[in-house]
């Protein structure tokens, strides 16, 4: 017999379960988190959202001149961060707001997951291979620029990070040292992804006392479980 969710809004609980059949492991991530949005915008379509993704991956696709991914990655800069001004809110951090597609879209503020999965949905539709990276404490992209590899931090207004700055963000949000053998950026798939998401969504929940969120972020979680998702 079908599971039908007892707290999560029907449309979210559907529309999550149905995106992790997609084809791809790009349209599962982001079509489940649109999922996820889903059930504290219940009247907000996910299309909207992906028409907003593809409008951004048009606007990058007019300025290129020259197809290398040098000139991709420094179009989709302009684009984001220069002139959307994508970039994160330390001071409202805790929003739940911060973890939904569409509200990051409109208000172009984000946690650093939300933020590097728009940078991921644009960079994928003008040509280039983006990475989420599961670092402690901050999640970040890796681009793949011809043969080289760039850290990015969309949190940062997309600032570039050499590994070794990157650990010592890292370091100082997690107040400790990396270690030998430490592995700090571990590429991240998409049910890790989404698993980061509804944990970040469910710390926020409990500490506001939302009780039947928090239970509808974990019937979400046991969707994505049973789809082999547990890591």
């Amino acid at each position: 017999m079908r599971r039908r969710p007892k707290y999560c809004h029907e449309s979210a609980f559907d529309f999550f379960e149905l995106a992790l059949k997609a084809p791809t492991s790009s349209e599962r991530l982001l079509c489940g988190a649109l999922g996820i949005s889903l059930h504290f915008l219940p009247n907000q379509s996910p299309v909207v959202s992906l028409e907003a993704i593809e409008e951004l991956a048009s606007t990058v696709k007019r300025r290129v001149h020259h197809p290398s991914p040098d000139a991709l990655v420094a179009q989709l800069h302009e684009v984001l961060f220069d002139e959307m001004g994508f970039r994160g809110d330390p001071q409202h951090y805790f929003e739940v707001d911060n973890s939904l597609i569409p509200r990051v879209l409109e208000t172009k503020r984000g946690l650093p997951i939300t933020l590097t999965l728009i940078y991921k949905a644009v960079a994928e539709r003008v040509g280039l291979i983006v990475e989420g990276i599961n670092s402690p404490g901050h999640f970040l992209a890796r681009v793949h620029a011809g043969n080289d590899l760039m850290l990015v931090d969309p949190f940062h207004g997309g600032r570039l990070l050499s590994e070794g700055e990157a650990t010592h963000m890292v370091e100082r949000i997690v107040g400790q040292s990396r270690q030998p053998g430490d592995e700090w950026f571990p590429v991240c798939d998409e049910h890790q992804w989404l698993h980061r998401i509804l944990n970040n969504l469910r710390s926020l929940l409990i500490h506001s006392g939302s009780s039947r969120n928090v239970a509808a972020m974990r019937e979400l979680q046991a969707v994505l479980s049973d789809e082999g998702g547990e890591h």
